[in-house]
């Protein structure tokens, strides 16, 4: 089942991790299922930095899951996970 994002809530949830937790963020990236985009979108960043773009659509027979990781030092997983579920559609 898919459980797409909204995209003002992913944006500022994003931005968010990136004010508290920039100088620990050594990177992060992922793919994303963004509600109502038929399209992967792909994301990445460093510290504070980040950007993201389309890729290409979703096949039909494919499940639109969203994967993201992020690697630094002393970042609370708990925090994390809670915030990205709190950017569900």
């Amino acid at each position: 089942e898919a459980y797409p994002l909204d995209p003002e809530k992913l944006e500022t949830w994003l931005l968010s991790v990136g004010e508290n937790f920039g100088p620990d963020l050594m990177r992060y990236k992922g793919v994303v299922n963004i509600s109502g985009n038929p399209n992967r979108v792909v994301f990445q960043g460093v510290h504070r930095l980040m950007g993201a773009t389309d890729g290409v659509p979703w096949q039909t027979d494919e499940a639109r899951a969203s994967v993201l990781v992020f690697i630094g030092r002393r970042l609370p997983q708990d925090i994390f996970e809670q915030g990205f579920r709190q950017c569900l559609a």
